[in-house]
């Protein structure tokens, strides 16, 4: 006589084959752990995480042209204040009562306002890169496009405006300085204000694209999380089947035995 029917040795093992399944979604938290248990929801949550993890690397290449735009601007700001010290003294020089002493100290401390510009100039740099040596675009891809960011040859900019050769040596000369100085804040101004507008530019494209891993991870989580309560529930029930097999298989035995021990 057969101690176990088919029957019985087939419900157990699929009893065992559910706590198994159960186990590891509960261990790994996730519904779908593979193909098996649902094909087309993990082929669109690997999509989705894809997709979630490109979005992510392109809101830090955003946040990257962020910071490098705010250290260019903060360049741009120092030398700014370097042209309103020079603004300032070249006023200072149209004063008709400076003789040739007080212009020469006039003339020492803006030509150490032009050095300061020129330190800024070539000090000015993000993650090696100088920033105020040449007219380029830098680019930050964002995973579906990019966004680029201007630089200029400022040096060629404020040599133009022969702010490198400030003269107070006369009301004269000072007068025509004072002329190159104010044109050079309207340059610097205008360079300030480009940057602003790539830091708003780029930030909000940032924040754009954060709100969209935030949606397509809400997204995936209802693909592929698991549901705790009912993933607990199923393995509770799933415990008491396989029992209650264990259970009948080994009654079924021990009547099976007694059956035979009474034919012997």
């Amino acid at each position: 006589m057969k101690l176990n029917t088919p029957g019985s040795l087939n419900t157990l093992n699929q009893a065992q084959l559910q706590q198994d399944s159960l186990l590891k979604k509960l261990a790994a938290a996730k519904r779908i752990t593979s193909a098996a248990d649902d094909a087309a929801g993990l082929q669109i949550a690997n999509q989705l995480s894809s997709s979630i993890n490109g979005k992510g690397q392109g809101e830090r290449n955003l946040y990257d042209g962020v910071s490098l735009a705010r250290v260019y601007e903060q360049g741009l700001q120092g030398i700014n204040d370097n042209l309103g010290e020079l603004n300032r003294l070249a006023v200072a020089a149209g004063n008709g009562i400076y003789g040739e002493q007080e212009r020469a100290a006039l003339q020492a401390e803006a030509d150490q306002y032009t050095a300061n510009i020129q330190q800024i100039i070539d000090n000015t740099e993000f993650a090696g890169k100088k920033l105020f040596d040449q007219d380029g675009a830098l680019s930050f891809g964002t995973g579906s496009g990019s966004l680029s960011f201007s630089t200029v040859d400022v040096v060629s900019g404020l040599t133009a405006q022969n702010i490198f050769s400030i003269d107070l040596s006369s009301a004269d000369a000072a007068a025509a300085s004072l002329g190159n100085i104010q044109q050079s804040l309207y340059y610097i101004g205008g360079l300030q204000a480009d940057a602003g507008a790539s830091i708003n530019s780029f930030s909000s494209a940032a924040s754009n694209l954060n709100g969209q891993q935030i949606a397509e991870s809400a997204a995936r989580s209802r693909i592929e999380d698991l549901d705790f309560a009912r993933a607990s529930s199923d393995k509770a029930a799933a415990d008491i089947h396989a029992n209650t097999s264990v259970s009948v298989a080994l009654q079924a035995r021990m009547q099976q035995q007694q059956a035979l021990n009474l034919l012997s």
